[in-house]
């Protein structure tokens, strides 16, 4: 544990002092790049959704062990409550909106799901070939001669 804390501060030594290193350049991009593009495509729901594991988490650890037990005994219980919600409902209110808006949008939503689950290549038009023109009385013959 101590060598991979030594290397990732050595590696932060080389970033922050010789950023013109190449070296430095390959540790950003293998070390910066990645999480800052991550970090990036975080939206504000996720924001939330860290804020409330956090104080859930945290919660845990301020009661000290007790929470964890009380927990361990309610998963039967939220287990079935998970379990008694019926997901055919929330189907069909999926739906429901789907076809509200193919509505509203004026698409039928026949339509709408063939655009959206059936992306299959589109059929292309082709221009039609010319046929070359039929005048091959002599072409061949006249290149003989010529010879």
């Amino acid at each position: 544990m101590i060598a991979i804390v030594a290397m990732l501060a050595a590696c932060i030594v080389v970033l922050r002092g010789w950023p013109g290193l190449p070296l430095a350049r390959t540790l950003d991009g293998w070390l910066v790049e990645p999480l800052a593009r991550r970090d990036a495509a975080l939206t504000t729901g996720h924001w939330l959704l860290f804020l409330i594991v956090a104080a859930g988490v945290g919660t845990a650890f301020w009661m000290g062990g007790d929470m964890i037990v009380v927990m361990g005994l309610a998963s039967p219980e939220i287990v079935v409550a998970l379990g008694t919600i019926e997901f055919a409902a929330y189907i069909d209110a999926a739906l429901a909106v789907a076809a509200a808006a193919g509505v509203v949008r004026g698409v039928p939503v026949r339509l709408w799901f063939r655009r959206t689950v059936g992306r299959t290549g589109r059929a292309r038009r082709t221009r039609a070939v010319r046929k070359a023109a039929n005048d091959d009385g002599d072409g061949p013959a006249r290149f003989a001669l010529a010879a």
